[in-house]
């Protein structure tokens, strides 16, 4: 009798475990947003780009399940908007991209199974129910890898008048709550072969809640200055011709 007891005992913890998983809210929808929506923009040769960095924990709770583990954990989400207005064909591979902060090198974007290494749910409280302790919080964080992986900016070939848009995720470290001074590095393969890369400079704050006004969050930063990827190359130029014939375009500071 006891063990048929200690069974449907665990069986109701299992079931009560799984509603509050289900009936857990989803993330919103993100919608394809026009690059004029977009904090910080570049435009050159009829192809432009929008950024839009996730910055605090009320627009990540919004949009990723177990967004309010990102910026404990370090990840900070981009959104990457490119709209082809040029006559031919570009290409794009967001592993090309770069975070540039000030004083620091160029970091990679993570990959979306990276990133969820840093955000997913370790087994806590769930850890004295051994029976479903594991299941619980694999149910839990199969959504947060999908949301993820789903909304992740993937390698693309955009034709004329088409258009892209898509997270890249990059390791910040929490405690750095000002990203004044970073660039945000697109680069685009454009329609002659040429690489177009655009210089985007981002500026914003983790710790200022999204509904602040534009004038508390500029208050709250100081201007970006760019940073040049390499020290021995001068920041002044707009236009380098490269020796495969490539092409690099600096975005204006905004």
């Amino acid at each position: 009798m006891n063990s048929r007891r200690s069974t449907a005992g665990c069986s109701w913890l299992w079931l009560l475990a799984l509603l509050a998983v289900g009936c857990s809210r989803a993330p919103v929808v993100v919608p394809t947003q026009p690059i004029e929506a977009h904090q910080f923009q570049g435009k050159r040769g009829g192809v432009s780009v929008g950024v839009d960095p996730y910055f605090t924990t009320e627009r990540l709770v919004q949009t990723f399940r177990g967004g309010d583990q990102f910026p404990e954990s370090g990840v900070l989400p981009v959104q990457v908007t490119i709209e082809n207005g040029s006559g031919g064909e570009i290409k794009i591979n967001p592993r090309d991209f770069r975070l540039v902060r000030p004083n620091s090198r160029g970091e990679a974007p993570l990959s979306a199974q990276d990133a969820f290494s840093l955000v997913k749910i370790r087994i806590r409280y769930w850890a004295l129910l051994p029976i479903v302790g594991g299941s619980v919080t694999a149910v839990r964080n199969e959504p947060i890898l999908k949301d993820l992986e789903s909304r992740e900016l993937r390698e693309a070939t955009i034709p004329p008048g088409g258009l892209t848009t898509g997270f890249v995720y990059f390791q910040v470290p929490e405690e750095q709550k000002n990203l004044a001074g970073s660039l945000m590095v697109v680069v685009i393969k454009g329609p002659s072969g040429q690489d177009l890369i655009y210089e985007i400079p981002i500026q914003g704050r983790r710790d200022i809640p999204v509904s602040a006004t534009p004038s508390e969050s500029a208050r709250s930063a100081t201007p970006p200055k760019p940073v040049p990827l390499d020290p021995k190359v001068p920041s002044s130029p707009t236009r380098i011709e490269g020796a495969g014939g490539g092409v690099i375009i600096r975005s204006p500071a905004q």
